[in-house]
């Protein structure tokens, strides 16, 4: 008899022993396996749901993360355009798509929302409504202030989030073959539902803490002093050899006599630089564990309609709005205090890969001195471009607004960060004795701010222009000032630490290359460094002040 190609090996039997395997649960994912004569019932549609939708979920909470993905805006302009009745009270919200910490969607397409609207509950989860959670802020905000009890109330803000909800449609009856009659659900309708959570007004805009929290180990990964052997954990950094040393096992190697082969160079070796905070992220995404607390969170709130079953543990903020009291002594939503401090947000690829850029940061975009920005020590500035540079001279000036001493940035910046400090202006002269350059900071006594452009926001500025003590300048430049006699080096600075944007960053000011334009590494902040040579002034006697008097009573004289 011809054995056949495909053969089926018959399960292997266990022996029966008192302790038997029972049926565990699959935590790590239980899907369906299909074969010919399988029955099919609703329990067998349910585990295919069920895996479908757990492993979407889990790729969404544990890559993308958690937050708005896009959407979600209260259009203040929609509200304003309805008549003064209607639109009181009332909040716009636009369509917007967004993920929970369970990796749920939350898709909205665009409503308008009242206090009616919202599901209000307090710290603990639980359903209540704004007159009592007034009262019990209050009532708190009485005894820690107990000894002004007539003080005025502060005012009432609330954090809006949206959550997952789902809910029941479509019912059907059905007839069994007792001819009895049973009502289920043809479909579950994936929704968003929103609540209200009373939040301190000056709270509305803090800063999220950083989800990666490490603490300070023993070393990063590929770390320069675990390039020469592997890493021994257990071995101090005392024990180990000096970087610039070999290890005993490399001495050995060099050895004649001796033929152990050198140690294998590993990955971290062919870096050409350090990559630091390998081991902090390593411990943190071990220990990381997203989402585990997802089941059997919804609670069921009746609605006119329906009951919804409304996840009300993780939802997303959106906004903070200011409570107000109505004519008719109901609570209402007020003005929209704050549409995007609140949020956390998804960070798709595209727009990780332009924060990694910096393309989102405020750069040096013009400088006046671009021309000498880094010229080389055989091609010196002369000395009468680098003296007109300061403006025109005068006699007995209080201070000089330079000419060619400005910046100008590629964003508005605030107004009020930009000040004196944030420049530097440095002359180095050679000293008689020892030959040690000799450094002496030039007088900069204020800035002159370059308006800002159309549509730029109120009290924020396009760049700034050097303003320098007139008594300096006219010693120093015109006078008979000994620094410039002989070779001189130029040296500014712009500290972008100090100069915040309109979006609240540092200036991204950090030099790259020889050129002057556009400044920037990719982060925030950082120094802008500008050197150039200036060639020695020419040897002449200094210029008598230009006399302002009657010449014609000194020629009859």
């Amino acid at each position: 008899m011809q054995k056949s190609d495909t053969t089926r090996t018959a399960p292997r039997r266990k022996r029966a022993t008192a302790e038997c395997c029972t049926d565990l649960r699959c935590e790590s994912g239980l899907r369906n396996n299909y074969f010919e004569g399988k029955r099919l019932t609703p329990d067998t549609f349910r585990i295919e749901q069920r895996y479908l939708n757990e492993r979407r979920r889990l790729l969404n909470r544990a890559v993308h993360g958690w937050g708005v993905v896009y959407g979600f805006a209260f259009d203040e302009a929609a509200a304003k355009d309805q008549s003064r009745s209607e639109a009181a009270g009332r909040v716009t919200i636009g369509g917007g798509l967004a993920l929970d910490q369970c990796g749920r969607e939350l898709l909205e397409t665009g409503r308008r929302l009242t206090i009616e609207d919202l599901i209000v509950v307090d710290r603990k989860n639980r359903q209540t409504t704004v007159d009592d959670l007034v009262k019990e802020h209050q009532d708190a905000s009485s005894k820690a202030s107990r000894q002004q009890p007539k003080a005025p109330q502060p005012p009432v803000c609330g954090l809006i989030s949206v959550h997952y909800a789902e809910q029941s449609t479509d019912g059907v009856t059905l007839t069994d073959a007792c001819r009895c009659e049973r009502h289920e659900w043809d479909h579950v309708c994936e929704t968003v539902r929103y609540t209200l959570r009373l939040i301190d007004c000056d709270r509305c805009c803090r800063d999220w803490e950083c989800a990666l929290c490490c603490s300070c180990g023993h070393g990063a990964c590929c770390d320069h002093e675990d390039r020469r052997e592997p890493h021994d954990p257990y071995k101090s950094a005392d024990q180990r050899p000096p970087y610039d040393q070999p290890t005993p096992l490399e001495q050995r190697a060099t050895h004649k006599s001796d033929h152990v082969e050198a140690p294998r160079r590993t990955n971290c070796e062919e870096l050409p630089f350090k990559r630091g905070g390998c081991r902090c992220l390593c411990d943190h995404l071990t220990h990381l564990h997203p989402g585990r607390e997802c089941d059997g969170v919804f609670c069921e709130i009746d609605e006119a309609c329906a009951r919804v079953r409304v996840d009300v543990r993780h939802g997303v903020p959106l906004a903070c709005v200011r409570l107000e009291i109505d004519d008719c002594d109901d609570w209402v939503i007020g003005e929209v205090i704050d549409a995007c401090g609140p949020r956390r947000l998804v960070k798709r690829n595209d727009l990780l890969f332009d924060l990694i850029r910096g393309c989102d940061l405020t750069r040096i975009q013009e400088i006046g001195w671009a021309p000498w920005h880094r010229q080389g020590s055989t091609d010196p500035v002369p000395f009468d471009d680098f003296q007109a540079a300061f403006g025109k001279r005068g006699y007995d000036e209080v201070e000089y607004v330079t000419r060619d001493f400005w910046v100008r940035f590629s964003k508005p910046v605030r107004e009020a960060t930009l000040g004196p400090d944030c420049f530097a202006m440095t002359i180095m002269g050679v000293a008689h004795e020892g030959k040690w350059w000799h450094a002496q900071r030039v007088p900069i006594v204020r800035i002159e701010p370059i308006p800002g452009e159309s549509g730029d926001p109120a009290e924020h500025v396009r760049g700034a222009t050097i303003v320098v003590e007139g008594g300096w300048a006219e010693d120093a430049l015109w006078g008979r000032g000994s620094v410039f006699h002989g070779h001189t080096w130029v040296e500014l600075e712009i500290r972008g630490d100090f100069i915040l944007d309109c979006n609240g960053q540092p200036v991204d000011a950090d030099a790259v290359g020889r050129v002057p334009a556009p400044s920037g590494n990719g982060s925030p902040g950082g120094t802008f460094l500008s050197t150039f040579p200036v060639a020695p002034r020419e040897p002449h006697q200094r210029q008598p002040p230009p006399y302002t008097g009657d010449r014609t009573k000194g020629a009859s004289s």
